[in-house]
C-alpha cells in the first residue's frame, strides 16, 4: 500500500516507446515510477499496440506484467481493424490482468462519430470490461457523448477529460451516466478537478498520469493541491477505479 490512507490506482498508464522524442522505457520504467511515486496498482495500454502492430503490443505487454501484481492492462482495439480486434478480444477475454480495453482515436486515424468507431463500441459494450478512450477537442467530446449514451452499459474513461474542452466533458458527463474523467494532462489550469466532482460527484473523476510519458509526480500534485474532501479523495484517487474494473490491491 502507499503511505496514503487508502489505495493509489493510476488509470492511465503506457508502456513502450512513442514515436517522438522522449525518455521511453518498458515496463520496468513503469515500476521506477510506481514505487517512487508510491502508487499501489496501474492500469496499462502499450505502445506499440496504439502506433505500430496491435496484436504484437498487446502480446508483449501480457507477457511483460505476468509476474507483477500491481500492474494490469487495457487490450488494445482500433476501429480500423474491427474483425482483428474481435479476434484480439477472444484471445485475451478470459486473461484476468486485462481489466480494460484502450482506442487511441489519434493513431487509428478514426475520428470519434465515424461508423466504424460506433461499431467497435457495439462490440466493446458486449464485453462488461471498461473503455478508456483519447478525447480531445469539443468536437470529440460531443461524438463521445453520443456514443457513451447510445451504449449504456459500457463504462467509458474520458481519457484527459477532453483536454481544452474538459468544461464539455464534466456537461456530457452530466447527462451520460457511464462516462468518467481522466485529468490526465500536461497544461495547468486551477479548478478543473473540483468542477468535475461538484457536478459529477466523486464517483466519476479518476487518477491517471499518463505515464510514462510523464512522471505521475505532476498528476499527483494536481490532485493534492485540488481542494477535495478527504471521503471523496480516497475514491479519486483509487476507490473508483477499483469498483469500476474490479482491480484488486495486494496488502503490504
Amino acid at each position: 500500500m502507499s503511505g496514503a490512507a487508502y489505495p493509489i490506482v493510476d488509470v492511465h498508464q503506457h508502456s513502450g516507446p512513442w514515436p517522438f522524442a522522449g525518455k521511453w522505457g518498458g515496463i520496468e520504467q513503469n515500476l521506477r515510477y510506481m514505487k517512487r511515486r508510491s502508487l499501489d496498482a496501474a492500469i496499462i495500454s502499450s505502445t506499440e499496440a496504439i502506433v505500430d502492430d496491435m496484436v504484437a503490443g498487446n502480446r508483449r505487454l501480457a507477457e511483460d506484467i505476468a509476474d507483477y501484481d500491481s500492474l494490469y492492462a487495457y487490450l488494445t482495439v482500433n476501429p480500423r481493424y474491427l474483425d482483428l480486434s474481435r479476434r484480439e478480444i477472444e484471445t485475451y477475454r478470459d486473461v484476468p490482468r486485462f481489466v480494460g480495453f484502450k482506442v487511441h482515436t489519434s493513431y487509428s486515424a478514426t475520428g470519434m462519430g465515424e461508423p466504424r468507431m460506433a461499431d467497435l463500441f457495439a462490440l466493446l459494450e458486449k464485453e462488461s470490461k471498461p473503455l478508456l478512450i483519447h478525447t480531445w477537442g469539443a468536437g470529440a467530446v460531443r461524438s463521445l457523448a453520443g456514443l457513451a449514451q447510445r451504449h449504456p452499459r459500457l463504462p467509458i474513461v474520458v481519457a484527459h477529460a477532453g483536454g481544452d474542452a474538459w468544461r464539455e466533458a464534466i456537461e456530457a458527463a452530466q447527462h451520460a451516466p457511464n462516462l468518467y474523467l481522466d485529468f490526465a494532462i500536461s497544461s495547468p489550469e486551477r479548478g478543473r478537478i473540483e468542477r468535475a466532482i461538484a457536478a459529477l460527484g466523486p464517483q466519476r473523476v479518476m487518477f491517471g498520469s499518463d505515464a510514462t510519458l510523464f512522471d505521475p509526480l505532476y498528476m499527483l500534485s494536481c490532485f493534492a493541491e485540488a481542494e477535495i474532501a478527504a471521503q471523496d479523495r480516497a475514491l479519486v484517487m483509487g476507490g473508483n477505479a477499483l469498483r469500476v474494473f474490479g482491480i484488486v490491491v495486494s496488502p503490504p
